[in-house]
């Protein structure tokens, strides 16, 4: 290997399989080396892992993307610069400043949007793989409520794991593969799952999907534009699981078991106020500015 190594190359063929990476997690690498090659205007190589140019990607980005999408390239080129540098293949370590990425407040989905989401999903024409895509949608997004579970585990579900009344979401299905999950559903979700069965062997996706996986999120954003909904980048199935989380949240149950995280500090990444409502201060505080009392 030398410094003339395309960098897809590199992920591809060497970092990929020593790191062991899932293919969603190579498309998202991909994705941040297309966008670098459209700032040079040429295939980038090992040799392009240097301060200036690295820099100079990352200020574009910066001014032209969301921040979180730019702090995301700086990650995984950082990444791929340093599995570089370890062995020998670039003389240079990453020296790359930190991208701040703005926190927001977190926004859910309330009962009524989602009601109108269904009703939208409810109004798909078409088929996919011989199942009606009105079916299709309606189970997924009920499943996607039911759950709180990612898209990518939702659409990787086969019928040997629907269970009834509950699903299995197994461990290389769901992102950092480290453990399989049982979740229960609704009757009108399990309802959905069956009526989208057929004559599916156990082996066969419960979701089909015909087309690139990217257009799925295209999709869901024609379902969403046509409900009246908001439909941005942070819109789509992860608006749905921060739907889940707070309204499991706001009735007393641990979002952070639900959502499986690690550390409590992403969950409440994920909690939206207005439906996991703490107290505000003018609960506290004694109030001020009243009108007097009228004259007697």
């Amino acid at each position: 290997m030398s410094t003339s190594m395309l960098l897809r190359d590199l992920l591809r063929d060497v970092y990929a399989p020593l790191k062991g990476i899932c293919d969603r997690t190579i498309e998202l690498y991909q994705f941040t080396i297309d966008a670098y090659r459209d700032v040079l205007g040429r295939e980038p190589t090992i040799a392009d892992l240097e301060e200036l140019s690295v820099a100079r990607f990352l200020a574009h980005r910066v001014r032209t993307r969301a921040p979180a999408t730019a702090a995301k390239d700086r990650s995984q080129l950082r990444a791929l610069w340093e599995f570089a540098a370890r062995r020998k293949l670039c003389e240079t370590w990453p020296t790359i400043p930190l991208i701040r990425v703005p926190e927001r407040v977190p926004e859910a989905w309330v009962t009524s949007e989602m009601e109108m989401l269904l009703a939208s999903a409810a109004q798909e024409q078409t088929s996919y793989d011989g199942i009606s895509a009105a079916l299709w949608w309606t189970a997924l997004l009920l499943l996607a409520y039911d759950t709180g579970e990612r898209a990518s585990a939702l659409v990787s579900l086969r019928w040997e794991n629907v269970r009834g009344g509950s699903v299995l979401f197994k461990a290389e299905d769901r992102k950092g593969r480290r453990r399989d999950i049982l979740r229960e559903v609704g009757p009108g979700t399990a309802s959905s799952l069956e009526a989208i069965r057929g004559d599916r062997k156990p082996g066969d996706l419960v979701f089909p999907w015909p087309r690139g996986r990217s257009y799925l999120w295209k999709r869901l954003e024609i379902i969403l534009e046509r409900a009246g909904l908001p439909a941005g980048r942070k819109d789509k199935f992860h608006r749905i699981r921060k739907t889940t989380a707070s309204y499991y949240q706001a009735a007393g149950g641990s979002a952070q078991w639900l959502l499986d995280h690690a550390d409590p500090a992403t969950t409440r990444k994920y909690l939206d106020p207005r439906i996991v409502r703490g107290q505000s201060a003018p609960d506290i505080i004694p109030p001020i500015g009243l009108p007097p009392p009228a004259a007697g």
